[in-house]
């Protein structure tokens, strides 16, 4: 039933598509690269979970595009009617099949992981970034590009058959280390960093939480298509964004119990090692 109602949605998201691209212009990449973005976070009272999140980087010397297919795939059914019934329908699948086998692979298949959408322009020297800021709030800001101050290391290594070279760099808060291939000319990599002359491959910061792994990478020709606006995106500042996400992250039963009326339960308060765990970017708390 899942398999059939996933092909019924395959269908509406090729048609969806479609009509997105008739009589647009969209920039096409050059390059398709696979990444999985390891993360370490704090669910609740779950405590500490590490994930992977596989996303993919489109880009050409002009333009770039980060994003999460399944997140993409979700958006683009939720942008129209009979997406939603579809989406609807895919999620009452997963439910049963999770009530019935206990298998999670179902629900993770139909609930977002991530809501991150990055796009760059190089003419513009630009780089607007999309993401969940709360509860039900969406929020979007812009950077410029070239913030990030690399220093570049003697060491290299071998990265999916690329000779790589190290560098390093502080950046909102963290310490990275990325590994990128000069046989790769294109200033790009994964999430926000970029500005080596290569593409990065591997990158990593300092605590472990977080780290970026490149799993594939081949020529395409596919189109940049921008965010399906089926929701509202409010215009904020990044550390805006940040602030409003942690204090939902550490008081959103409160916060949805306030909104709804219901009591959702009490909030799980960090202790520990958990205290130490946190976004990508730290510098919100300054």
């Amino acid at each position: 039933m899942i398999r059939h109602s996933i092909t019924i949605a395959l269908i509406a998201v090729f048609a969806c598509l479609t009509a997105y691209a008739k009589n647009k212009d969209y920039p096409r990449a050059e390059i398709k690269v696979g990444y999985t973005y390891h993360e370490t976070f704090v669910r609740g009272s779950e405590g500490i979970v590490k994930r992977d999140i596989s996303f993919v980087l489109l880009a050409n010397k002009e333009h770039a595009k980060f994003y999460n297919a399944k997140t993409e795939f979700k958006d683009s059914l939720e942008s129209t009617p009979q997406g939603r019934a579809i989406s609807k329908q895919l999620l009452n699948d997963a439910i049963k099949r999770y009530r019935e086998t206990k298998d999670e692979s179902a629900m993770n298949a139909v609930v977002y992981q991530t809501f991150l959408y990055i796009f760059r322009s190089m003419s513009d020297n630009q780089m607007t970034v999309y993401d969940k800021a709360g509860s039900l709030e969406y929020g979007v800001y812009t950077e410029p590009l070239g913030e990030i101050q690399w220093e570049i290391s003697d060491s290299t290594k071998t990265v999916l058959g690329y000779d790589c070279v190290m560098a390093t760099a502080n950046y909102h808060g963290r310490d990275w280390t990325a590994w990128f291939a000069p046989d790769i000319p294109l200033q790009e990599g994964p999430w926000k960093l970029t500005g080596l002359p290569g593409l990065i491959l591997e990158a990593s910061e300092s605590t472990g939480q977080h780290s970026f792994e490149a799993t594939g990478l081949e020529a395409s020709d596919k189109p940049m298509f921008p965010i399906y606006p089926y929701q509202q995106y409010d215009k904020m500042s990044r550390i805006e964004m940040l602030r409003q996400l942690r204090n939902y992250r550490d008081h959103g039963r409160a916060i949805d119990a306030a909104a709804t009326g219901i009591n959702l339960g009490t909030d799980h308060i960090r202790t520990g090692e958990e205290v130490t765990i946190d976004f990508l970017e730290t510098d919100y708390h300054e």
